[in-house]
């Protein structure tokens, strides 16, 4: 990535920005595989390639729950539609009418608010190093589209991350922002490694002062200092700033009505500090509180500009007792070093609710309550040298160096490289380094730590649930999810970065959490990449259920949904049969002794979906994986999150009804009774 001197790097264009970044990523890479690799298209746009305009269509489908605005898209489809033309041309693939003199609004349309779009989300993928200028998805952002694939160094054994964690972790530490002559770096990720391992805890805001403000042209010797802010020639005089002048240093990319108003609030200031009359303090407050939520941004850094109350009008000697700094020589340069310094930090503030999102995705910082710090700490330190983190942070660099590194095929930022390679540790250092880890775990083996450590960590996480998910907040939260008019209460209470039918196989596990009597190991269980906060980030994937709890006795899959009815036929029919069947499976191919059985829990079921599961459990299934095998009796119960919610409340009776589920499935799976479901629950409630 290349910053410009005074720019502000960001991890995610602000362009169609969403608040669930690490499920966008995987989202996007899913969209990329199918359109580039099953499709076979170039990233290209129309009529070169339909590749742009296919990857909208498919972000909205995949994506409904963030985009759910796309007027200008509906307006488009609406008017393929409704020309025999470009319908018909459209439907065969042929493009190229529309790209004629008398579609030009519609090409307008397709470019700015399609096509444009599809290139500024997929930047971000750019950005991350998952896929390439050309939008060719790399070696690591395959890892990050099928995870099982990745293998873990001895370094990264140890440490309690999934996958997922691991892929943000090797990118983050690889990630270099260049100067825009290419001739230096900085690694914002290794900052704040750097700043964590010199301070066990951090507050949020210094953490980001430090490093999203930190840019290629900075050095550690000079972090955190102002900069001097160099007033433009035509600004520096006491004279009035004509609109011309104003609107060549007073900007606003979203909008150029925004400047307007900047402008007749300058006007409106000046004058009254030149005529200091009462009825120009009135037309300056009157002004401010119109348009006083733009003026506090642009003005203020968010905060009120006058210390006066709505409608309140002052006389003037009170108000310039108050207002003193509106009183000063060269008031046009402080003008513009206010404005200046609060654009600065309202884009601080800004790319940096996105740098925490993606840095939580790594697993390894914490963001706790205002505060930042490291996660696993008593080996955190151990495996990061300080001298060497503190060496990497800034660097020089050429063209040649920044072509290697990230703007060529197979560049070092594509490639997948463990934490080990990325730091350049020697044998030796790994050796000292697990030696290091060895003394503060009092001597236990290599082998055993990862287990002390995830033991813990599931430990921590049980003690979380109990403390932040009480029971009756768990039922109060599954009853939520039927309306999605609480969608926004949900993710506030919960984790504002992740989806919300993320969030719903969140809850169902910690819910059945409760239903086992706390005795499941929900952490290992769960198919989701968490925080170090434990919060859900994303859906981990990998073909597997959502949740898959493995007991002495049996193995339990949940597979959770907030499909509605009409929906679940076409979306879960297939992956969760597959999910099922290749479980069980393998559990028999394994002779674990273990029976296998599915719970599949939604808000609402299908009557069609309810007859097949129960029907599947008499016929053969067929492994996806290994072809020649097959099993019989996969049992895939159908149960509503209230029914879930009250199954809470039976904690003592978890084993015995779950072999009543299982014993009640298996009998008579011939005669087939459509009331089945509603029977069985009758006898386990």
């Amino acid at each position: 990535m290349i910053v410009a001197e005074k720019q502000i790097f960001n991890l995610m264009d602000t362009n169609g920005r969403r608040s669930d970044v690490v499920n966008a990523m995987t989202i996007y890479l899913e969209i990329l595989d199918n359109i580039i690799n099953d499709k076979h298209l170039t990233w290209n746009h129309l009529p070169q390639s339909s590749a742009q305009y296919e990857f909208y269509i498919q972000t909205l489908e995949k994506s409904s729950d963030v985009f759910k605005d796309h007027k200008k898209f509906d307006e488009f489809q609406e008017a393929i539609n409704s020309n025999p033309e470009l319908n018909q041309s459209f439907s065969s693939n042929d493009y190229t009418k529309l790209f004629t003199p008398k579609y030009s609004d519609l090409v307008k349309n397709l470019d700015v608010n399609i096509e444009a779009r599809s290139r500024h989300y997929t930047s971000n993928l750019v950005k991350l190093g998952f896929a390439d200028e050309k939008r060719n998805i790399t070696k690591i952002g395959y890892q990050l589209l099928y995870p099982a694939k990745l293998s873990k160094d001895n370094i990264e054994e140890i440490l309690p991350l999934n996958i997922t964690n691991i892929v943000y972790l090797r990118q983050l530490l690889k990630l270099k922002i260049f100067s825009k002559d290419k001739d230096k770096f900085y690694s914002p990720f290794l900052l704040a490694i750097y700043l964590l391992l010199k301070n066990d805890r951090i507050s949020e805001g210094d953490f980001f002062d430090f490093v999203q403000a930190t840019s290629p042209y900075s050095s550690l010797e000079n972090l955190g200092s102002s900069e001097e802010i160099e007033i433009p020639a035509e600004l520096n005089t006491d004279n009035k700033i004509t609109q011309n002048v104003f609107e060549e240093y007073f900007k606003n990319q979203k909008s150029t009505s925004a400047v307007d108003i900047y402008y007749a609030y300058y006007d409106l200031i000046y004058t009254f500090i030149k005529s200091e009359s009462k009825s120009d303090l009135d037309k300056l407050l009157t002004f401010y509180e119109e348009n006083k939520e733009q003026l506090k941004k642009a003005f203020n850094y968010g905060s009120n500009i006058f210390k006066t109350k709505r409608g309140e009008r002052p006389d003037v000697i009170t108000f310039k007792e108050k207002h003193k700094d509106l009183f000063t020589e060269n008031f046009n340069s402080n003008f513009y070093k206010k404005y200046y310094k609060s654009k600065e930090y309202d884009g601080l503030r800004e790319y940096s609710d996105t740098t925490r999102r993606i840095f939580k995705a790594s697993g390894i910082i914490s963001f706790d309550n205002g505060f930042v710090e490291l996660a696993y700490k008593e080996i955190a330190k151990t495996i990061f040298d300080e001298e060497i983190i503190k060496n990497n942070i800034f660097g020089a660099s050429n063209e040649q160096f920044y072509t290697s590194y990230e703007n060529e095929e197979n560049c070092i930022f594509y490639r997948d490289l463990s934490l080990i390679e990325i730091l350049s540790y020697s044998a030796t250092k790994v050796t000292e380094i697990k030696a290091k880890i060895q003394k503060e775990f009092g001597g236990k083996s290599l082998e055993a730590i990862p287990t002390i450590l995830s033991d813990k960590r599931s430990q921590e996480f049980n003690q979380f649930i109990l403390n932040n998910y009480p029971v009756e907040k768990v039922k109060k939260l599954l009853g939520m999810f039927m309306n999605r008019e609480n969608d926004k209460e949900i993710k506030d209470i919960v984790c504002p970065d992740a989806t919300v039918p993320t969030i719903y196989e969140y809850i169902v596990g910690i819910a059945w959490f409760y239903f086992s009597n706390q005795k499941i190991d929900l952490l290992h269980s769960l198919n989701l990449t968490l925080s170090a906060n434990f919060e859900p980030l994303t859906h981990a994937g990998g073909g597997r259920g959502d949740i898959v709890i493995y007991e002495q006795n049996k193995v339990v899959m949940l597979e959770a949904t907030l499909m509605n009815a009409n929906s679940q036929k076409h979306g879960e029919w297939e992956p969760v049969l597959r999910h099922s069947a290749n479980l069980k499976i393998q559990e028999e191919m394994n002779k674990t002794g273990r029976f296998v059985i599915t719970f599949f829990i939604a808000d609402e079921l299908d009557y069609n979906t309810i007859n097949i599961w129960k029907a599947v459990s008499a016929v053969s299934l067929q492994s996806t994986i290994d072809k020649e095998k097959v099993t019989r009796n996969v049992i895939i119960m159908p149960i509503i999150t209230s029914e879930l919610a009250n199954l809470m409340d039976k904690c003592h009776e978890y084993d015995k009804i779950i072999f009543d589920v299982k014993r009640l499935f298996e009998e008579n799976p011939i005669e087939f009774d459509s009331n089945w479901r509603k029977k069985i629950m009758e006898e386990i409630s």
